[in-house]
């Protein structure tokens, strides 16, 4: 009996977890029931953080003709050879070359004209020289050093070349990028559709925050914390607000949100009474899986439901966004045609003190960097305490423990994987 069949089949509530998936396993079970989301075009100062569904191939010269790199005079390099301080080159001045005009200037031999960065360079003319290594004295110019052909000029085509693919399918513009797409005159650009994200929390005792909280109830954080989460890599969150632990409700929730393009369920994924979600998935649908061999972030499940990807992520703020990381994070990015994992950036660093962790189970310890000593030194916070934000808050990154190791030793080498926003 395949595992999916196993959990859609019997409920773990108010057992415990019988197994659990491991992490590699669950990866690859949600990867395997993802797919790309379609493609739209967009203008090309609205495309910072999409990612490029097609090649971009010039259709132009960039620059569009020769130009000076610098404020001087363009002269023939051949004029100025052997030149030096002590022994300078005097050539004859035949005119100026203003940026944004064109120019019918034509040089001939021991001729120089008076150019500005930026304008282009006259016909016969193959360099430049600065203006701190010449002397004008009315229409002569003294030249006080010797210039090879194409000192100090910028090529038609330098920057790029017609036919050039300047930047390739898969690719998540930047700030350079969209200014590159601007030099280009590429006005419309094709790029992956940004996922709708649906997100609901459940249970009857949360309140919105700036809400008075009664006996026993909480403020929802999670749905807020997961949106910004779903937007820090690329997807599109709709909040949907809460829904009590009926699972009816629910039901009726998971139903309607099933037009998003994925759904994350915050608490009621565990094994308590009141754990629903996962009943609910699998009636609905398919759960796929339910228990990951991770801490915190343990009691996740997946399934799919209408052919969406439903993750029931824990109610404790820090196991949720955990396991957003570890597990929905890949999903959205491969979704958007990105590789299919973190995108953190990673750094080498050593660790402060012992981390120790159980066989079989992948732990994800926050971290504070610091250096010290000219060393990148990664401090653990903690990897327990699923309810404690803070150690998500105060932490720069985090390491994972594999699941085949027991910890990491006092001063160990370690891959850190840091909290930045993604653009």
């Amino acid at each position: 009996m395949s595992l999916s069949m196993h959990v859609s089949k019997m409920s773990v509530r108010m057992r415990g977890f019988a197994r659990y998936i491991r992490l590699d396993d669950a990866l690859k079970t949600i990867l395997s029931h993802v797919r790309p989301v379609g493609v739209e075009t967009v203008k090309f100062d609205q495309a910072l953080g999409r990612v490029l569904a097609e090649d971009v191939v010039s259709k132009v010269d960039v620059p569009p003709f020769d130009r000076s790199a610098v404020d001087g005079y363009a002269v023939r390099a051949s004029d100025t050879f052997r030149a030096s301080e002590s022994k300078p080159v005097r050539l004859r001045m035949v005119g100026s070359i203003a940026i944004g005009y064109p120019t019918k200037l034509r040089l001939r031999k021991s001729e120089a004209a008076k150019i500005m960065t930026g304008a282009p360079m006259p016909t016969g003319a193959d360099a430049v020289v600065m203006l701190e290594n010449t002397g004008a004295v009315g229409k002569k110019l003294d030249v006080f050093t010797s210039l090879t052909p194409g000192k100090n000029v910028s090529t038609r085509g330098e920057d790029v070349e017609k036919g050039d693919i300047v930047l390739k399918c898969g690719h998540k513009l930047r700030p350079q990028d969209v200014g590159m797409l601007g030099s280009l005159s590429k006005l419309y650009v094709k790029v992956s559709q940004s996922p709708s994200v649906a997100i609901l929390a459940t249970g009857g005792e949360l309140k919105q925050p700036g809400r008075k909280l009664g006996k026993a109830e909480i403020t929802d954080a999670n749905s807020y914390s997961l949106a910004a989460a779903v937007s820090n890599c690329g997807g599109c969150p709709k909040r949907l607000g809460t829904v009590r632990d009926d699972k009816a409700l629910i039901k009726r929730a998971i139903l309607k949100a099933s037009r998003h393009d994925m759904l994350l369920l915050s608490g009621g994924s565990s094994v308590g009474e009141r754990d629903l979600v996962p009943d609910a998935i699998a009636e609905l649908g398919k759960l796929l899986f339910h228990g990951v061999a991770i801490r915190p972030g343990g009691p996740t499940a997946f399934g799919i439901v209408k052919g969406k990807p439903i993750f029931a992520l824990a109610g404790f703020p820090v196991a949720s966004l955990v396991a957003f990381d570890m597990l929905a994070r890949p999903a959205l990015r491969a979704m958007q045609g990105l590789h299919a994992d973190r995108g953190y950036p990673r750094v080498k660093a050593k660790l402060t003190r012992k981390v120790s962790s159980t066989l079989g189970r992948a732990d994800v310890v926050r971290i504070k960097l610091r250096y010290a000593s000219g060393e990148l030194l990664a401090e653990p916070i903690r990897i327990t305490g699923s309810s404690i934000l803070s150690s998500m808050t105060d932490a720069d990154g985090f390491v994972v423990v594999p699941e085949n190791m027991e910890g990491f030793r006092e001063g160990a080498i370690v891959e850190a994987e840091i909290y930045i926003p993604d653009c």
